[in-house]
């Protein structure tokens, strides 16, 4: 049974993170586990809310637990790898875990473009351009959030069909400027908003990685601005090997 020396020199709170990351590392509390709640570790424990919250805390920064908010908190899947060396992408990596990877469409329609996605698509200002919002999911659970822009002669060729299935580009990976195109990324960590938070299910201020990506055809011609947001806590990105 764990228990708590209330002689030992170490800090409360760090006992308590202790034995909750042995019952993680030992595969009691495994992951997508629901663990107790704060309640219920103070009872068991004999400690304050502040301790709990503390040790409960220094785990979830850690990536070893994730708080959701109406749910509890839980133990963190192992994070999903993408990089752009590799030959496979995010959608085979799920496949390989035995995640079911799936999208779902937020929001599809034409806007008028801000001053940024015009730049980043070689357009005049306030030109008309298509935006797509997509839910990325891994087992029906939120780890994504992406925002893509295209022209209008590229949202013209849009296969309908796979903005549900395949990776991120497979709606468009058909057209002939996808052939040889190459795409540009900028990756960022930011704290979660708040609109992001409601949709990827965590606190705002969260850790969330942002990726930029632009899409070019071998003439230079962009053909998508993509702005992803992702769960810190299951998503990590690797460059080269």
């Amino acid at each position: 049974m764990l228990t708590i020396d209330r002689s030992s020199p170490l800090p409360l709170h760090h006992q308590l993170k202790q034995r909750l990351l042995e019952k993680i590392e030992s595969g009691e509390w495994k992951p997508n586990d629901l663990i107790p709640s704060e309640q219920e570790l103070q009872d068991q424990f004999g400690l304050s809310r502040t301790t709990v919250r503390q040790a409960l805390s220094d785990l979830t920064h850690e990536g070893l637990l994730v708080r959701e908010r109406g749910r509890g908190t839980f133990v963190t899947p192992p994070k999903m790898t993408h990089s752009p060396d590799a030959h496979k992408g995010l959608t085979e990596f799920m496949l390989d875990q035995g995640i079911t990877p799936g999208w779902k469409v937020l929001e599809r329609g034409f806007i008028t473009a801000d001053k940024e996605t015009a730049v980043y698509l070689n357009l005049p200002p306030k030109s008309r351009v298509y935006r797509l919002r997509r839910l990325r999911l891994a087992d029906e659970k939120p780890i994504g959030v992406h925002t893509a822009y295209l022209p209008e002669t590229v949202a013209a060729q849009i296969n309908e069909a796979a903005l549900l299935e395949g990776g991120s580009l497979q709606y468009i990976s058909h057209i002939p400027q996808m052939m040889t195109s190459r795409a540009r990324r900028i990756i960022e960590a930011i704290p979660a908003s708040e609109p992001d938070a409601n949709l990827l299910q965590i606190a705002p201020g969260s850790p969330i990685l942002q990726i930029t990506r632009i899409v070019r055809s071998s003439s230079g011609e962009p053909v998508e601005y993509l702005q992803a947001r992702y769960r810190g806590d299951r998503f990590k990105y690797q460059i080269g090997e």
